[in-house]
């Protein structure tokens, strides 16, 4: 691409960059916060950010499953992480590593990026799972896309009431932008996983 803005992307790359804007802002919400605050729940009717980083990890391993048959959270994980989970259940302890569980996210989003940038175009326009409706693949590429600002914003309340300055979201639109964050991310996450072992168990 020259210096000079692409006005029309076709479908495909439309789609992916699409995610990549969600996904970005999604891991940027939760930066640098504090190992005790990911736990804490603000109000009884709301669900702590390790829940909800949880759930986003189940939605990306169920899309993935459309494409492989197989899911890698296990059925227990994604019980905790379902959507009308028992909020009884949420409060009590945190059964599982949240360093698990962001590093299987992380395994999760490779493979399904790669899917994506696999296939040819025109499979974007097709339909892919009679699952919530008939929906084509770029459809419910725009669906988890939404799901995850939803949660990104949410995640960006709950940091401001615990006295965290959270990711100011909505960045990365650019690709160079998106790239840099990413490792940005990264590079926190790597020096940072340890801390996060163990949450509440």
């Amino acid at each position: 691409m020259n210096s000079k803005i692409k006005d029309e992307m076709d479908l495909k790359e439309l789609a992916i960059s699409t995610l990549e804007i969600a996904e970005i802002n999604f891991l940027m919400s939760f930066i640098e916060i504090n190992p005790e605050n990911i736990i804490k729940q603000i109000h009884p009717e709301i669900n702590p950010i390790i829940w909800i980083i949880g759930h986003c990890v189940s939605h990306m391993d169920w899309y993935l499953s459309l494409f492989t048959g197989e899911r890698i959270l296990t059925e227990t994980q994604r019980e905790y992480f379902a959507y009308g989970a028992s909020k009884d259940k949420i409060k009590e302890k945190f059964p599982f590593s949240f360093r698990e569980i962001l590093d299987r996210y992380i395994q999760i989003s490779g493979y399904f990026f790669k899917y994506l940038k696999d296939l040819p175009e025109e499979k974007f326009h097709q339909e892919i799972s009679k699952e919530n409706g008939e929906e084509s693949l770029f459809q419910k590429i725009q669906r988890i896309a939404l799901h995850y600002m939803g949660h990104t914003g949410q995640i960006t309340i709950i940091r401001r009431a615990l006295g965290n300055q959270p990711w100011g979201f909505v960045s990365g639109i650019k690709r160079d932008e998106r790239e840099k964050y990413m490792e940005k991310w990264k590079k926190w996450w790597e020096e940072n996983k340890m801390k996060f072992n163990l949450i509440n168990n």
